[in-house]
């Protein structure tokens, strides 16, 4: 099993409202840039280029035919067939409309897509192009009124064009061929160029409709319009959607929206990602943690892997364990089993990451988006290309075993209990969810430990483990010794119930094999059960001590002072009445407020343990 990880493959690259693309089978990233890439640049202007994510070779698209010199205006918003092979631009030279072109890389051949069926120029400018996954269909939108007969309405349609024929249509209709009476954006074909999905205000494209913006999908094998920016019962939605793609397959559109009634419980009050199946009718909410928790914070840009499982999404909410600073970052959620995972790393303090594209390969393995920084306040116009792997065990909440490579790593691991060897450099480590342990060769004394608001940095002293940044790691283990940072999760606990049923510290041997029994599912109650039932317990409280006995004791050996009258009261009234035990007293004695604070001070450098090997 692989961890996820991310690599920078290219720098100055140019955003758009349309981002990095990547092939469907995840060999290929197209993207702009006003770098001059070719070595023939003299354009001064934003040129589409292709990198060949296994060579590393980059390649000029924006290009006549046969020519290796960059076109003279400029290029932006490239869209990729599944194979790498076919790449639909806007291309918009000097002072003329916008065009949308079509490059055959296995060809040469460049053409203008932006025409009608006859092969006569749009008469208005065209943008946002969307290639079909076969290469044979392009969508753009345009404002252009010659490119069908009859277009009267003055709003931007949604046109599809197929590069065989010629033949050109008008998509942003009524299944009966009327005009859209508002503007349609953002468009998205499935894999064969049959159904495409596109964004409109459009009062009249369904029933009832509202001003809202809505999610529609035309069936260009039977003109048939769908609305499906709604619940699963067909209700519409009570909010703008918009930004939608296509699973390959067909049956998947994922979808960005405002509205609050497409699932029950939606009450975050922000933009949420949701997956709508045109087989079922079902939609289901995207942007929420992996045990189906809603969170605060805007979610876009999400991209859906072939069948539908697996989602990409940017989200400013913290939807994996320690991720708080509501940065955006670039998440993948498993539709079947819920996990989630965070593929971005963000950097300092200090830095804000904005995420823009991102692209999910057919085989959901492979993500590619952009990202730039503002750095202690001041934007950055430096765009980064990022190649995210997502781990082949993701999905798997029982965990994984990663190991890095004597060089330095980012390891983001996902939901489950993860084991990780970083074998030297300085590496970034995010264990994301689950009880993650961060294994390192050496004897506990060669290395220095510090914790900080973020994590841990641990600092090999001798050199041979780097220093290390950890995030979400909750247990290190070194040659000789383990040592436990979870302090409010299970070790922590077994931590504090030890101190409090025996007033002492824990004996490693005892509070590895308490933390073991946690991990596995044991309550904190059990726990103080079974340890008053023990002889040491016994000789502190009595065999049988009656309930003021038991609390009066509870308050000298676990809070160290008298009893206050009103908690006292309290406590022997829970005690009498039955509502609690001797022992979930205790428990709850264990984790007050008062005993978290007293015992923080030696438990927050790390609480030294010795594994159950049992």
């Amino acid at each position: 099993m692989q961890a996820n990880t991310s690599t920078i493959i290219q720098s100055n690259v140019t955003a758009t409202d349309i981002g990095p693309r990547l092939s469907g089978n995840g060999r290929y990233a197209a993207f702009t840039t006003n770098q001059d890439l070719s070595g023939a640049d003299g354009n001064l202007a934003t040129d589409v280029y292709l990198r060949n994510l296994q060579t590393g070779t980059v390649s000029l698209v924006s290009s006549a035919a046969g020519d290796t010199t960059p076109l003279t205006g400029a290029s932006s918003g490239a869209s990729v067939s599944a194979d790498g092979q076919t790449i639909a631009f806007q291309y918009a030279a000097n002072g003329a409309l916008v065009d949308i072109l079509v490059k055959n890389l296995a060809t040469g051949a460049l053409i203008n897509a932006a025409t009608n069926s006859d092969g006569a120029d749009a008469n208005g400018h065209s943008y946002n192009a969307e290639i079909a996954g076969n290469g044979r269909y392009v969508a753009y939108l345009s404002k252009a009124t010659n490119l069908v007969a009859s277009d009267t309405n003055g709003h931007d349609d949604v046109f599809l064009k197929d590069l065989q024929t010629g033949a050109v249509r008008n998509i942003s209709t009524t299944a009966a061929g009327v005009q859209a009476d508002a503007d349609s954006k953002e468009i998205a074909l499935s894999a064969d160029g049959r159904l495409v999905a596109f964004t409109s205000y459009a009062g009249n494209l369904a029933p009832n409709d509202d001003s809202n913006a809505d999610i529609f999908v035309k069936d260009t094998a039977n003109g048939s319009l769908q609305r499906v920016s709604t619940d699963s019962q067909g209700n519409a939605a009570n909010g703008n959607s918009d930004h939608a793609a296509f699973s390959a397959n067909g049956r998947y559109v994922v979808f960005a929206s405002q509205a609050s009634n497409l699932v029950q419980g939606d009450t975050n009050g922000t933009r949420d990602i949701f997956r709508k199946d045109l087989q079922t009718g079902e939609t289901l909410r995207v942007s929420v943690t992996a045990d189906g928790q809603q969170v605060r914070g805007d979610a876009s840009d999400a991209s859906i892997s072939a069948d539908g499982r697996y989602i990409v999404f940017s989200s400013t909410a913290g939807l994996t364990a320690g991720d708080a600073d509501g940065k955006s970052d670039l998440f993948i959620k498993d539709m079947h089993s819920g996990a989630v995972a965070r593929l971005s790393q963000s950097g300092g303090a200090n830095d804000v990451n904005y995420l823009e594209g991102g692209a999910l390969a057919n085989d959901s393995l492979s993500v590619l988006y952009t990202y730039f920084k503002y750095t202690d306040g001041m934007a950055s116009d430096v765009r980064h290309l990022v190649k995210a792997e997502v781990g082949a065990g993701f999905g798997d909440l029982a965990g994984q075993t990663i190991n890095g490579s004597a060089g330095i790593d980012t390891v983001l691991a996902n939901q489950g209990a993860d084991r990780i060897t970083g074998l030297g450099g300085n590496d970034v480590i995010d264990g994301g969810g689950g009880i993650d342990t961060a294994v390192y060769l050496g004897a506990r004394d060669n290395y220095t430990i510090t914790s900080g608001a973020g994590g841990l940095t641990v600092t090999d002293n001798s050199g041979a483990d780097g220093v290390d940044v950890l995030a979400n790691v909750e247990r290190l283990h070194f040659a000789n010794a383990d040592l436990a940072y979870d302090v409010s999760g299970h070790a922590g606990i077994a931590y504090r119930l030890y101190q409090a049923a025996f007033d002492r510290a824990p004996d490693a041997a005892g509070l590895g094999y308490w933390i073991r029994q946690m991990d596995n599912g044991t309550d904190r109650f059990d726990v103080a059960n079974w340890f008053l039932a023990g002889a040491e317990a016994q000789a502190l409280y009595g065999a049988n001590p009656g309930n003021a006995t038991a609390l009066n004791l509870f308050y000298q050996h676990v809070l160290h002072r008298n009893a206050d009258s009103a908690g006292f009261n309290y406590w022997l009234n829970i005690l009498d009445t039955g509502v609690a035990s001797q022992a979930a007293v205790l428990a709850s004695f264990a984790e007050s407020a008062e005993n978290q604070a007293a015992l923080i001070g030696v438990m927050q450098n790390g609480m030294t343990y010795t594994p159950w090997a049992g």
